[in-house]
């Protein structure tokens, strides 16, 4: 039975892409109704690489680029099966990957999203959900919790409601993607998948975490990891977090920028006393401290251009 459309969103990453698509390939899954990848504006020759390599895809390919958002919901409108998987090109699935998330949205009309458990390419478990950006997520940065999930991942053993779900690999149920209108394509790269999930919420629906399931993330690999380039993305993934709040807590904007501020002043404190103490290990201080003052000129000069 076609149960599930798989979109994967490429640009310039012709390894990536050939690992994920042999990934979803071998796991001979029964359910998949179609594989697409949109091709967004890439300029290595690398769409006419996979094309060649996997005939059975289907490949949009986006002329200008667009932000991921919007490919994904071109992606999404390209199929028919009553859910989509909307994926990052730097992952690798496998047979339960599939199998059991889609599996938990056949379980209850109400999910309208969920995602497995990501780990590294070595093994190590990596942040697979989130909290939503605004005073959920600075009382999380605060108490250390969102410092354990970045360097543990999430101790779930079971599947668990979440406020958002990582947007590496959102499988969706199509009627409820649709009917929220998919993604919000004023998110061009940070929090289109914070924002859906809010919007999921409240209309009704529910997000989960699947820990049974486990996927490769390769996080971190579709960019340079030199400073500027992290700190460029810190920068934007800040100013979609605040863009968020603008949208959907406006009341709150102005006590939560100020809040963030707080909040990364007082972890930089306690990452230098656990530095000090000999209980963090981090040789790398000229990074970590070109990327908080990158998020500090952030926050700080973010006032009404969001």
């Amino acid at each position: 039975m076609s149960l599930l459309d798989v979109v994967i969103i490429h640009h310039n990453t012709l390894e990536l892409t050939h690992r994920c698509l042999d990934s979803i390939y071998q796991t001979r899954w029964e359910g998949i109704a179609s594989v697409t990848v949109v091709d967004n504006a890439s300029t290595d020759g690398s769409r006419k690489a996979l094309a060649a390599r996997y005939p059975t895809t289907r490949f949009i390919r986006l002329e200008e680029p667009h932000g991921y958002a919007a490919a994904c919901n071109i992606g999404a409108r390209s199929g028919s099966a009553p859910f989509v998987l909307l994926s990052n090109s730097d992952v690798e699935y496998t047979h339960a990957s599939f199998d059991k998330c889609v599996a938990q949205l056949q379980s209850d009309p109400r999910i309208a999203v969920c995602t497995p458990r990501q780990v590294y390419p070595d093994g190590r478990p990596q942040r697979s959900w989130g909290y939503f950006p605004g005073w959920q997520e600075i009382i999380a940065i605060a108490c250390g919790i969102e410092m354990l999930h970045n360097r543990r991942g999430h101790s779930q053993h079971s599947v668990r409601a979440v406020p958002y779900c990582d947007g590496a690999a959102l499988f969706c149920r199509r009627d409820a993607y649709e009917a929220i209108g998919g993604m919000d394509e004023r998110f061009a790269f940070f929090c289109e998948d914070v924002d859906l999930c809010y919007r999921f919420w409240i209309h009704g629906w529910h997000c989960h975490f699947v820990p049974t399931a486990t996927i490769v993330h390769h996080r971190g690999a579709t960019r340079r990891s030199d400073v500027a380039k992290t700190l460029a993305y810190e920068a934007a993934n800040f100013h979609a977090k605040l863009r968020f709040v603008s949208h959907h807590q406006q009341r709150a904007r102005e006590s939560v920028r100020l809040g963030y501020m707080v909040v990364f002043r007082w972890r930089k404190l306690i990452l230098r006393l656990l530095r000090a103490l000999g209980i963090l290990e981090d040789t790398d201080d000229a990074r970590q401290a070109a990327i908080e003052r990158g998020l500090f000129t952030t926050v700080a000069s973010t006032n009404e251009r969001t």
